[in-house]
This record gives structure tokens, sequence and C-alpha cells, in this order.
């Protein structure tokens, strides 16, 4: 097929995350068109890029309802794609593998970020949280959607996704193989603007990002500053633990060209989630030849060298490890790690990126 005509069905656009760039690379690249089930009012917009984009549908505001988002989400893929049929090739991002229903006679790829992870890694965890009503709703919900994302998986063509580490985790909790073509991480022309005296987090406030764990630790070391450049469910929180140190700064979400005097002139990052996919964050702070302190776990063990462009903290880390490694990290010590973090960031590029996936999906 010389020029097929490829469309790229992702979820929904809600934050400025890794897998929205990472989708609208793909598009600008393969000249590929985008569906999505909604794009947020906080979110990335594939349509300023000027790539062809379609809504399923507007996002109102009961949808940020327990629950009615995602049905919404589902149903939009499963009854408003019929469109979808004048392509040639199907890309998948995010959880909306039940366009395959009416699409299976297309070429079907998923670029899978992960297996959700409500459905498998982190189950328990939410499991433990939840008052017994929530359970009662929880496991059959579970249930139902791990034989329909295994369903649906299975039907796919290929299966292209971002570390060894999901990787792995596909083939435990789906038993299918798929191919590693790690994501671009240069988007942004992240640089080094010298070395400010704060560390800095930019990542989405969720639980598993445990950015307030982060937040915890300064307020136990008012000597040493702390910004942190984004939104996300937790941000009251995070507002709350933060309130009356002014030690930490909390920015809420920041433009692009923020993003880029932030991460330029801070001293390291901070980036510490559960078991990461991952961690694109991580090479874009090193990109701008600033260190991390991570934790030595998922994704982040394809990235982080500990000691040579980062510290990485055990999986079962507690604040005081946390604020030791804060201690550790000195100006020399950022300086000194700055060459190899850059050039682990060159392993990294888009232009690797489009060449693999194209390697990947046979893709002209």
């Amino acid at each position: 097929m010389a020029n097929p005509k490829i469309l790229i069905l992702h979820d929904y656009f809600l934050y400025k995350g890794g897998g929205e760039r990472l989708v609208i690379s793909l598009a600008k690249n393969l000249h590929a068109d985008i569906a999505t089930a909604f794009i947020g009012k906080d979110a990335f917009d594939p349509r300023a890029e000027g790539i062809h984009t379609i809504e399923l549908y507007k996002e109102k505001a009961w949808s940020n309802l327990p629950g009615f988002r995602y049905l919404q989400v589902q149903f939009s893929f499963l009854f408003k794609t019929g469109f979808a049929k004048k392509y040639d090739i199907i890309i998948y991002s995010g959880d909306c593998l039940i366009a395959l229903t009416r699409l299976r006679s297309k070429r079907n790829i998923a670029y899978m970020h992960t297996p959700p992870r409500h459905l498998y890694d982190t189950y328990q965890n939410r499991l433990t949280q939840y008052p017994l009503w929530k359970k009662i709703i929880f496991i059959p919900f579970v249930r139902l959607n791990r034989w329909r994302f295994e369903t649906l998986s299975r039907r796919l063509d290929l299966i292209i996704t971002n570390s060894k580490n999901t990787q792995e985790r596909i083939k435990k909790y789906l038993g299918l193989e798929s191919v590693v073509v790690y994501p671009p991480c240069d988007t942004l022309p992240f640089k080094n603007l010298g070395y400010g005296e704060y560390f800095f987090s930019w990542a989405r406030l969720y639980d598993v990002k445990r950015v307030d764990k982060i937040v915890e630790a300064f307020v136990g070391m008012p000597d040493k500053k702390l910004v942190v450049a984004s939104g996300g469910p937790e941000l009251e929180k995070i507002k709350n633990l933060a309130k009356g140190h002014n030690n930490i700064t909390i920015l809420g979400w920041v433009s692009d060209e923020q993003l880029l005097e932030y991460l330029g002139k801070c001293l390291a990052t901070i980036y510490i989630p559960i078991r990461e996919d991952f961690g694109m964050s991580a090479v874009e702070s090193m990109q701008a030849g600033k260190p991390v302190i991570g934790v030595a776990e998922g994704g982040l063990l394809e990235i982080i060298e500990d000691g040579k462009n980062g510290i990485l903290l055990p999986p079962n880390f507690n604040t005081n490890n946390l604020r030791e490694a804060v201690k550790n990290m000195t100006l020399e010590k950022a300086v000194q790690m700055e060459e190899f973090c850059q050039k682990t960031a060159q392993k990294f590029t888009e232009k690797t990126f489009i060449a693999e996936m194209k390697k990947a999906a046979n893709l002209p």
C-alpha cells in the first residue's frame, strides 16, 4: 500500500501529558488524522497543530461524575466511529479498543501505553482503599472490562509499546507479544538555562505519581525549594499540603514556554511514580541537562543510571530517603551529571521514534 490513509484513535485529550504529545507527533509525521472522544480545556489540542481532528462529543459538566465519563468515551468509540471505515490503517492509543468491534476489516495497530492499570497492576491497591459499597461495584466492573480488553487486544494485528517494562506487563496480563518503540521526548526544545536553587516536578497530580510524597518531603526541609507545575485530581490536596510553607510553590498547569523556563533553570527534577510505564518526563529533564531523582522500578530503570544521570530511590522508599536524595543532589553533582543526561536523552528522539514506528508497522 503506497500511501495508506491512517487514522489515530486516542481515548481523550484531558491533560498536557506525554501520551498526548506522542499522538500529536505520530499524526504529524505519518500525515494521519486523529479522532478522540473529547478535548478538555487544559489539554493539548491537535487542531492547533493543523491536524485534522474529529471530536466525537463535546465534554459536558456531568461527564465528570464517576463512571459517566468512562461510559461516554466507550459509547462514543462504539457508536460514533463509522466514518473510520474509509481509512486503511487504524492506530489505537489509550482505552478505545472498543472501536475494533466495527473496524475488524482494517489493519489495526495499537500503541499500548499500558494495559489499563486499574484493571491490572494497581487493582489490589485501589480495592483496599475503597469502602464496601464501592468494592461491590468495582469488582464486577473490573472482571467485565478485563474480558473486554483482553478479547479486543487479541484482535489487533500488531501491538507496539513504550518500554521493556510495559512489554513485560502486556505479556504477563494479556499473554501477547509486542514490539518496543520508545516515545519521542524531544518534542519541545528543552535546554539547560542555568541552575537555580529549586527542585522541579511537573508530573500530573494523580495518586500513582506520588507528588504528595514530594511535597511532604519538602515540608520538612524549609531550606530547600520546590516548584510543582501541573494539575490533576489531587491539585487541592497538594495545595493544602503546601499551605503555609514558603519554600513550596504550586503553579497548576503552565504553558509550554513556562515549562521550558522552569525546567531549564531548576537544579534537578523529582519523578517518583508507582511502577511508571516508561517515564517521558525523566528523559525531557535529561534533554535539558537536568538529573532526575527517581525510583528504582518500572520504566525508570531503562532511563536513570544511579549516580550518572540521577539518583534512584528504593521501591519501598520513605520520606527520609527522599530528603536524603535531595540533600545529596548538590549543584556540583548536578553539573557533573549534565553531559551524561544529555547523552541519555539522545536515545529517545522524535526522529528515531518515527523511523522505528514505520519499521515496526511496515509503513512507507
